[in-house]
């Protein structure tokens, strides 16, 4: 399948769910946000994993093909942006598990807080 890009050298891919209302409003935010195109953001259906990655999560692919999830993978992605948004890498300073188990919370919790919505974002990027 080939999505067309207008960003053919981009920092990261991310893929996020799209079935839910707060990671779409995530993403509306990061586009604005975004204003070099240095992310492609595509829907978790469109991932392909080779291994038994859990799909209840975003997933970073940076430009090196290191792929990254939960907290991780925000903090990845925010750094890709640049700017200001480059000092999400001091959420490194929080432990791993930590971060990841206050993200799984948020993910579980998340309906709560939003309904579940078709995403009205585009495919191809901006």
């Amino acid at each position: 399948m080939s999505i067309p890009l207008k960003n053919k050298f981009p920092k990261g891919i991310l893929y996020y769910d799209a079935q839910c209302l707060m990671c779409s409003k995530a993403i509306q935010l990061l586009r604005k946000k975004d204003i070099h195109n240095r992310l492609i953001i595509l829907p978790i259906t469109h991932y392909i994993s080779k291994d038994a990655r859990p799909l209840d999560s975003v997933v970073f692919i940076n430009k090196h093909k290191q792929t990254y999830f939960y907290s991780t993978a925000v903090i990845q992605c925010l750094y890709a942006i640049g700017g200001l948004y480059a000092f999400a890498l001091i959420g490194y300073c929080i432990p791993k598990f930590l971060r990841d188990a206050l993200y799984k919370v948020v993910a579980r919790n998340r309906n709560r807080f939003f309904k579940y919505s078709t995403c009205s974002l585009p495919l191809n990027n901006k």
